[in-house]
């Protein structure tokens, strides 16, 4: 038995270098339906347009410790190499940092916080018993998503940007936490927990 191919969709990806143009804009590329969006982004670079920046280190659906991959995808934090492909998907830069050229962001300058920002669409809970404050969770995340503060007289990992959390599509705090202390959960579906 043959394998069906899942065709093609189309995929917007933001365009801009503040060297270079005056403005942003938008480019639609036709991709192959299938993989990852970091999958997609390779394939318009390799097929289309090599002058398509963006950034990507593991390229693998294995938990490396990387997160070099965030970017918005359809207004959500995710990780490329981690969200799936799915029809009519717009991508841009992820917003907490200052972008150096299309998805491509300087981790090194944050941009100053917006008075309205977007919400995420996960939890991040910690668990205060068993938190050890090893800052491992600090350390292994770019986004720079948690800390560690002193909370009823210890130190504890706090949730100090979860608007930049890439959730789901990155779970490496959770995964690599030693003493199993972070847990995230899907905001709005009950008792969901990952």
């Amino acid at each position: 038995m043959t394998k069906k191919p899942n065709g093609m969709t189309q995929i917007k990806v933001f365009r801009f270098d503040p060297e270079a143009e005056k403005k942003p804009r938008y480019e639609t590329f036709r991709v192959p339906l299938e993989g990852s969006v970091l999958d997609a982004l390779r394939y318009i670079y390799e097929q289309h347009d090599p002058s398509l920046s963006f950034r990507f280190g593991c390229a693998g659906p294995t938990y490396e410790r990387c997160g070099a991959c965030p970017v918005l995808v359809n207004g959500q934090p995710a990780l490329s190499c981690k969200k799936l492909l799915e029809e009519g998907m717009t991508v841009d830069p992820h917003p907490k940092f200052e972008l150096i050229k299309d998805l491509v962001v300087d981790f090194d300058r944050e941009k100053p916080k917006p008075q309205k920002s977007a919400t995420s669409s996960v939890k991040i809970v910690i668990d205060p018993e068993r938190c050890t404050a090893c800052r491992d969770c600090v350390l292994l995340c770019p986004l720079k998503v948690l800390d560690v503060r002193k909370v009823g007289g210890r130190g504890m990992a706090v949730a100090a940007d979860p608007e930049s959390c890439c959730g789901l599509t990155c779970r490496q705090c959770a995964t690599f936490c030693p003493s199993g202390a972070i847990h995230l959960q899907t905001v709005g579906k009950r008792g969901k927990s990952c």
